[in-house]
């Protein structure tokens, strides 16, 4: 008997679309990726400027993702690793913090950061063995409440959250209220005490075009935009409509809830981030720098060719500056704010340091607040034939974009040998 090959449509180039296609194609099954802009990667995106690789928007891959791990070739990115800790500007100075198991040279100036108490360090010493330990599984399975609400709760003295936990983890999340869910806090400790935070050498669009490479040639398609999806196939802008035995729905949540005719619920949080070029000089760290003192508009800033020598060209150097959203914030000014504070930072030497490109990128993160779902256990049918992947109903990042790509294969790939063995075509 032969066997009618089944084609699939996965609607969004992004690395959760592109790690779909992939485990579909292991499977046998034709595949089509369309996605709407005219280069694959969804937010993971780096330009060419003038010798300068510019991320849009600051992201490193943590090398501790385990889905990442399976999912990437590690030597191929050529990743190159940021120094374990950070660098906290509190009271007009910086003060470097740094884990003393990988950093011992650090120990006196981490013990003598004015960030909070022996106590503090000690809660947090425990409470990062105790996330560290155990399953991923169990950590999306404890009870949950804000991050805010959960450091109080640890004990944790309120210097130490501002002038620690508000500039670090509101910047992974973009949340400086630390409102996002205790669970995501916990996994992102997980994640920076098992690993190292990376940078593939040639920029971080490396990681969605190794993806990309692993497909065929006319596998995707970009600059085509669905207007409509249903399970036997999508309906492009143009009116045309491409059939298909199944439908994969891997693009931005917003996005995902207009293709999939729900209402909006989705509350996106917004990030700016501004970047600079200078020349190079040896002090440059290779942490990621803190605002400790929560005042002006930057969050963190880093020079991200000081771990990876591709991101600017020979004797210059790349400052990034993150702002977190805020209504205050925004605006045509703003680089110029940032400059001014880095004059404060940096000294007269930072007013000439030349401004190369502002990325205002109004959906940097879903909202990650209390309730979430465990982002272990597949999320994907929305209804027969019909599934969907990404940051919709889960967690956004790299790790859980990676696991929900495959998990809707594993379900696509389910249901079309459920079909099959029915007998329809």
């Amino acid at each position: 008997m032969n066997v009618i090959p089944q084609k699939v449509i996965v609607v969004g180039g992004g690395i959760a679309g592109l790690n779909c296609a992939r485990h579909l194609l292991i499977r046998g099954y034709t595949v089509q990726v369309l996605e709407a802009t005219r280069r694959i990667g969804g937010r993971i995106k780096t330009d060419r400027q003038h010798g300068f690789l510019l991320d849009r928007g600051f992201q490193v891959l943590q090398t501790a993702y385990p889905e990442a791990q399976s999912a990437l070739d590690y030597a191929r990115l050529d990743l190159c690793c940021f120094a374990p800790g950070a660098m906290i500007r509190i009271g007009g100075r910086f003060y470097t913090v740094a884990d003393p198991r990988r950093r011992p040279g650090h120990v006196f100036s981490t013990l003598a950061a004015p960030i909070g108490s022996l106590g503090d360090r000690l809660r947090l010493l425990r409470f990062t063995r105790r996330v560290v330990g155990g399953s991923l599984a169990r950590i999306f399975e404890a009870p949950e409440q804000t991050s805010m609400e959960m450091l109080r709760s640890e004990g944790f003295s309120e210097t130490m959250i501002q002038r620690f936990f508000v500039p670090f983890f509101g910047g992974v999340c973009l949340d400086p209220q630390i409102q996002a869910s205790s669970r995501v806090l916990a996994y992102v400790l997980r994640m920076f005490a098992s690993g190292e935070a990376a940078l593939p050498a040639e920029g971080m669009a490396q990681i969605p075009a190794q993806l990309a490479r692993d497909l065929p040639d006319d596998c995707i398609r970009t600059g085509v935009r669905v207007r409509a999806v249903a399970a036997d196939g999508v309906r492009l802008e143009d009116g045309t409509r491409l059939p298909a035995h199944a439908v994969v729905v891997a693009t931005e949540a917003p996005e995902t809830e207009r293709l999939l005719g729900r209402r909006v619920k989705t509350r996106s949080i917004a990030e700016t981030c501004i970047y600079f070029a200078c020349r190079r000089q040896r002090w440059h760290p290779p942490f990621l720098v803190l605002n400790g003192d929560g005042r002006g508009p930057i969050n963190n800033l880093v020079f991200p060719n000081v771990v990876a020598e591709g991101y600017a060209p020979a004797e210059r150097s790349l400052v990034g500056a993150v702002v977190l959203d805020a209504p205050d914030r925004p605006g045509p000014d703003l680089a110029g704010r940032v400059q001014a504070q880095l004059v404060e930072w940096f000294g007269a030497q930072a007013a000439g340091w030349e401004h190369l490109r502002t990325y205002r990128i109004a959906h940097a993160l879903p909202d990650q607040s209390p309730p979430t779902r465990n982002p272990t256990r597949p999320l994907t049918m929305a209804v027969p034939g019909l599934f969907v992947c990404g940051e919709y109903g889960r967690l956004p990042g790299t790790q859980w974009a990676l696991v929900s790509g495959r998990q809707a294969a594993e379900s696509a790939g389910d249901y079309l040998r459920s079909v099959q063995a029915r007998g329809r075509p």
